[in-house]
């Protein structure tokens, strides 16, 4: 997308050998893929737009048609049911912009923006994301994928997204769902993807382990300890230089 938001959403699918992921710009043949992800954006309807004048529209349609597997994040999420209404001009004019119609849902922009640390269960897993997006998506028929357990510390009863009847197309507001190993080996499953091995770690304790590993390779091949000291003492040197310019005046 134009306007792709939350990059790391997707790190946990790069972590082993057995799924490969490609960030797709092209229009093309989508019968490769076990599964295409519509991401967040800062701007969804014009990302939804960019989407049909593509023709993205076509192939996205046509990969569900064949039995493929969608899953929409937030921004995707928003752009896979009928429309999103925008009154207010949240986006830019106000207006309303025509959905791909694989999921029975409304999108209505609204202030403020939502944002939260959320904790959910999916078919009996618990998993822990994100929110961050501007107002508001009803579903008219079908059913949610998440139970909400808890937002921002405090516990709540409520539901998230939507999935198709025939399952295989999926939206939800909720980054990070991926972070939580159960939960990425569901959705694997879900979409065929069978007896792949999970990393144990992933998600921000991946990422906290890899900055600890180039953090120990920096400290190895770099005199920190010189250029702490080399700081310091022009650190000390700029503070004499003001002083005696303050005095000279």
């Amino acid at each position: 997308l134009p306007h792709i938001s939350n990059f790391t959403d997707f790190d946990p699918l790069s972590d082993f050998d057995q799924v490969k992921l490609y960030f797709i710009e092209k229009v093309q043949d989508l019968s490769l893929f076990a599964a295409v992800i519509l991401p967040g954006s800062k701007n969804t309807r014009f990302d939804l737009n960019w989407i049909k004048e593509s023709g993205w529209s076509d192939e996205l349609k046509a990969c569900h048609a064949r039995g493929g597997h969608i899953l929409g994040v937030c921004g995707g999420y928003q752009m896979l049911g009928f429309s999103v209404h925008d009154e207010d001009g949240i986006e830019g004019e106000p207006g309303e912009t025509g959905g791909l119609s694989l999921l029975p849902v409304e999108t209505y922009l609204k202030a403020p923006k939502t944002t939260t640390i959320t904790r959910f269960m999916w078919e009996g897993h618990p998993g822990r994301g994100y929110e961050i997006h501007m107002g508001h998506t009803h579903r008219s028929s079908g059913s949610a994928i998440f139970d909400i357990t808890e937002r921002n510390g405090a516990a709540c009863v409520d539901l998230d997204g939507s999935v198709s009847d025939d399952g295989r197309v999926m939206g939800t507001y909720i980054h990070g769902i991926f972070d939580t190993p159960d939960i990425l080996y569901q959705w694997l499953t879900q979409i065929g993807l069978e007896n792949i091995s999970i990393p144990k770690v992933a998600g921000p304790a991946a990422r906290e382990r890899d900055y600890d590993l180039l953090a120990e390779h920096f400290e190895k091949h770099i005199d920190v300890e010189g250029i702490l000291k080399k700081m310091n003492v022009q650190h000390r040197t700029s503070n004499i230089e003001c002083l005696m310019g303050k005095d000279e005046q």
